[in-house]
């Protein structure tokens, strides 16, 4: 009787032993199937931590000069001014390397305030597909978040910039210790040797202030060949240099946040609502404006505002066409002033009174 108890029991226990067993091989062939795994972020602060939802966005690998890399979300901000990136490290599996564009499902994680200020991590990752640069950069979606600092395009030291608007559209990163620049219509990337500042001290009413452009070039180009084409809008033409944008102080003043940014010249703008205004772009120097056979051929509303508005000593930028209040003035990629279009419903004239010496010394043309 004992033996047979025994038996039993010995078999009961190589059973349990059995589905143990089938469980873990289970358990291992679904983690083998499965999606790179993430490590759960450890916070050492009070930082508000979040969870985003899940979405399907395409990044772009970069790499900083110390290796690390990272991969840049192309298609979507958590917050207005900060770009959203990851850590490239638990993408290894992929080999993904800096220049490579990807196309990736996921749930992210949040962190902003306490010690580390806004950062995010990729919490869940479900699928994860390289793709070619031109799909990846019309999968771009940042123009519903308003960026006042991307339409005057304003730009520091930091190496990697997005920009999606009618006069700049581009995304640059710093690869391999060189810098990568990607244009919405070509599927390569133009390589350039430096992300350089290059600076000139000007006198302005009687005070000397610098100065500051930073610029993508190949180390074989001087900042003087780089001043000459950017003030006579001449850098498309030069396959050495790419203009990013303008440092602190701006060139010209505008608000952001409500509060007037620092700036070299000041520069005020009116609008003026009219329905089929004519088409125009014009730069008009004082002396132009006080010529009496130029002054009467501008539209009436034009003329009025002119003289209760106008001091007489600036020059005037007049743009007509499908512009508001949310049209602002930037710069194009040869460094011409230009008009950023205002709501598509919208239209009437839009009057800028700019310091002359602005045109002395920043570009010498508008875009038309």
């Amino acid at each position: 009787m004992n033996r047979i108890k025994s038996k039993t029991i010995g078999i009961a226990f190589g059973i349990i032993l059995l589905i143990i067993l089938l469980v873990v091989l289970i358990y291992k062939a679904i983690e083998g199937s499965a999606p790179v795994s993430i490590p759960p972020v450890y916070v050492t602060d009070s930082a508000d931590i979040t969870d985003g939802d899940i979405r399907t966005d395409v990044v772009l690998c970069f790499q900083f000069k110390d290796d690390a890399k990272y991969l840049l979300n192309l298609s979507y901000q958590k917050s207005t001014g900060w770009l959203d990136d990851y850590s490239a490290e638990p993408f290894e599996a992929y080999d993904i390397r800096p220049g490579d564009f990807a196309e990736m499902t996921y749930q992210a994680e949040y962190s902003v305030g306490g010690e580390d200020g806004h950062n995010q991590w990729i919490k869940e990752l479900g699928d994860f597909k390289q793709i070619y640069a031109i799909e990846a950069l019309s999968k771009r979606n940042l123009t519903s978040v308003s960026d006042i600092w991307h339409t005057v395009r304003e730009a520091d030291s930091y190496p990697v910039r997005i920009y999606q608007n009618p006069y700049a559209d581009f995304v640059m990163i710093p690869a391999d210790e060189k810098y990568k620049l990607f244009l919405p219509d070509q599927d390569k990337a133009v390589n350039f040797d430096e992300y350089r500042q290059i600076t000139k001290d000007l006198s302005i009413n009687g005070e000397t202030k610098t100065l500051r452009i930073w610029v993508l070039c190949n180390s074989s180009v001087s900042d003087e060949e780089i001043f000459n084409a950017l003030y006579t809008a001449d850098v498309t033409e030069n396959p050495d240099i790419f203009f990013v944008g303008y440092d602190s102080p701006y060139p010209f003043s505008f608000t952001a946040n409500g509060m007037e940014q620092n700036c070299l010249y000041h520069a005020r703008k009116f609008v003026i609502s009219k329905d089929s205004p004519e088409s125009c772009a014009y730069h008009f120097m004082a002396q132009e404006l006080e010529n009496p056979e130029v002054f009467t051929t501008l539209p009436e509303e034009i003329q009025q505002e002119l003289i209760t508005g106008w001091n007489h000593a600036d020059d005037v930028l007049l743009f007509g066409g499908n512009y508001d209040e949310s049209s602002e003035l930037t710069f194009n990629d040869n460094n011409q002033l230009a008009l950023m279009p205002g709501n598509e419903e919208a239209s009437g004239y839009v009057l800028i009174y700019l310091e002359s010496g602005f045109f002395e010394n920043i570009c010498s043309k508008i875009a038309e």
